[in-house]
Order: C-alpha cells, then structure tokens, then sequence
C-alpha cells in the first residue's frame, strides 16, 4: 500500500534567463502632455419634484434657498411657515467634470447631484438652474449653468444622481501646453528663459530615469535637426521630459506635438513590483521580482526553491519531484535567481487557495526577501 504523504515539496529548476521579445511603445501612450487633464466645476442647487422623499421644512438649510428661488419666480416667501411640511424639496452639491482636452461654450456634460441634508431619495427630482463655479474661489467667473431631470445612478442607491448633458458651458476652458522657460519649475542651463518648451509627464507606472533618457534620446535623434539645435529634450526627473519647441512651431504646435506622440521607443524591464487586493482577491506581478534566501512555514505547505548545478542539470529529471512535508523552505541552498513569477505559478498548479498566496507573498515581504515594489489596494 503506498505510503501516506505529509506535506507538499516543490522544486524549482532556475534556469538562465532568456531575451524576451523586445516591446516597442509611442512616447504618446506612456506620456502626456503638462496641462492636460481633468478639472471639476462644483456648485450647490435645489432639487424638487421629489415624492416626499425631500430634506423636510426642519432642515433651515433647504427652506431658505426654496424661498430664495420663490422671490426670485415672483412668489415671494413672508415667513418661512408657509414652507412648513414642505417635503418634495432638497439641498444638493453638484460636481462637473471637465474634459481633459478642454471644452467650449455652449457645450454640454454631465452633473453628478449628491444630497448632504436629510434626504431620502432623488428619484424623480428635477434640478433647479444653478451656477457652476471653479473650487478655487479667486476665480468668480460662472463657468456653467446647470439644470434638468434628476436620474439615479444605481436604482439600488437612491441619493446618488445624475443629470446627463445637464451643464451648458458658459465660458471656453483652453488647456495651454506650451510654457516660457522662466515659467517652468524646472531649473537647468539648458533652459534659456525666453526660449519655448513643452512638458512630457511619464505615467505613474512607467515613471523612472532609465526611461526618461530614453524618451529624451529618440526625441533628440529625431527632431534636432529640423529644429536646428543641438539637443531638443532634457529628462529633468524620472517623470518629466522637457521638449524644446521652436519658433517656426509655435504658430500651429499640433504637428511638432504630434511628431512627438508619435516616435516609437524600446521599452526596458519595468520596475519590479507586486500589487495585492485583498478585497478582490487578487495578485499581480510585474518586472523581475526576485526573492531571496529565505524559509517560511504556513499551514503545512513547504515549498522548496533551488537551482541545480551543473553536474545536475544532465541528470535532473524532467518534473519535480513532490512530496508531503509540514516545512517549506524556498532556495534553501541560498542560490539565488529565484522570482516570484516562478512560485506564484507552481502554487497556482497545485490549486493554492488565493489568500495564502497572498499571505505567503506577505511574510517573504515582510522578511526583506522579496525585491519588489509591494503595493497594497485597499
């Protein structure tokens, strides 16, 4: 009869890394410009038409813009009694998003209507005209007026709604992408104050020196000379890359920009790192993310990591042998080379529950063995 396993050994065989094949990237996909994003117009109005549903006339905060919106009709208010059991009324914030490529006037978005009084329900409510303004309160101008039929984002949620193309731009908001060299943050002899530059700001994700230079060079190579100087990009920071733009650019910059978005770069290994969601129930890793010498124990499981030697390598079977154990020791022969593609995916084969992978990523983390960006979503 065979004899009864006790726990589980798993053997990695590291072999010498191989050249994948080489990705390619536009500087537009992984770039944007300084100056292009979004922006939010925010504002407070007076729904009505609610079933009931509304603040209530003991909620001041509501009664007294309804009176202001009944002086304002012709139908002025005497005493706020005459509000009283006034239930089909409610006090909103109101929030716009722009669009990163800026807007015109006379153009339309969307409102989000969120209630911060007591009331309990938005469904069927129509919003009264309202003035969006900029949050920054040292710009007065009204940027949009808002107004229409109040529909429920989840039927599930009732105080959260939107009103669709509920906003008429009033005035044009223009994103301006080129800057004076003494308007930039950046401090450099190559910038000289009066000259023109734009701003490349790398993603978050791929942000580092290595592909900063990289963005600087194929720019350089491409376009220094149609720009006749000597070098037309300067990576400043792991982030930003300053671009050059000359005069004969600057009546219509759409082709200079568009030039630059389009040039293609290798892309190098990203930085190592390993994003966890407990939430979700879920792990990712990018880049090389190496793991140490390091021995970790968790509810029975053992995995052992280890590359061969030489005089293995001819002899080495093709699979790993695996047995029951209660110990797991990863690269006990402190060989190295190990990463964390290789054991996330032998765990994967042996149906390892999700949250011990997690938890066993965690403690090799927790021990400074694994050599990776750890991020944790919440």
């Amino acid at each position: 009869m065979p004899k009864l396993i006790a726990s589980i050994l798993i053997v990695l065989v590291v072999t010498p890394s191989v050249v994948e094949g080489q990705v390619t990237a536009r500087v537009g996909d992984i770039t944007t410009l300084k100056g292009h994003g979004s922006n939010y117009l925010t504002g407070m109005g007076l729904i009505v038409g609610l079933n009931g549903t509304g603040d209530g006339d003991d909620y001041a905060t509501a009664m007294r813009p309804l009176a202001k919106a009944l002086e304002f009709y012709a139908n002025p208010v005497v005493a706020m009694e005459e509000l009283k059991d006034t239930k089909n009324v409610a006090i909103v914030f109101l929030t716009a998003e722009l669009p990163p490529d800026g807007v015109r006037e006379g153009s339309r978005i969307d409102i989000q209507v969120s209630p911060f009084g007591s009331c309990k329900s938005l469904k069927g409510g129509v919003l009264l005209p309202a003035p969006l303004l900029y949050p920054d309160r040292r710009v007065s101008d009204v940027f949009a007026l808002a107004q229409g039929s109040v529909y429920l984002n989840d039927e599930g949620l009732l105080t959260s709604g939107v009103v669709e193309n509920g906003a008429v731009i009033q005035k044009d908001v223009i994103h301006n992408y080129i800057a004076k060299g003494r308007d930039l943050p950046f401090s450099s002899s190559w910038v000289r104050p009066a000259a023109t530059y734009l701003t490349l700001v790398i993603q978050d994700t791929h942000a580092s020196w290595s592909l900063a230079r990289e963005i600087a060079q194929i720019v350089d190579t491409t376009l220094s000379l149609a720009a006749d100087v000597d070098h037309v990009a300067l990576a400043v920071d792991p982030k930003n890359v300053l671009v050059f733009v000359p005069p004969s650019e600057l009546a219509s910059p759409a082709d200079w920009i568009s030039q630059i978005k389009g040039l293609e770069l290798l892309m190098t290994s990203t930085q190592a790192k390993v994003v966890i969601n407990r939430t979700t129930g879920t792990l990712s890793v990018s880049g090389d993310a190496r793991i140490s010498p390091v021995v970790v124990s968790h509810q029975g499981l053992t995995i052992t990591i280890a590359a061969p030697s030489d005089d293995d390598e001819e002899t080495a079977a093709p699979l790993p042998d695996v047995e029951r154990g209660n110990f797991v020791a990863i690269d006990p022969g402190r060989t190295g080379g190990s990463n964390l593609n290789q054991l996330t995916a032998a765990l994967n084969r042996l149906n390892v529950p999700i949250e011990s992978r997690i938890a066993i990523v965690m403690q090799i983390h927790e021990l400074g063995a694994l050599h990776a960006k750890l991020v944790i979503e919440k």
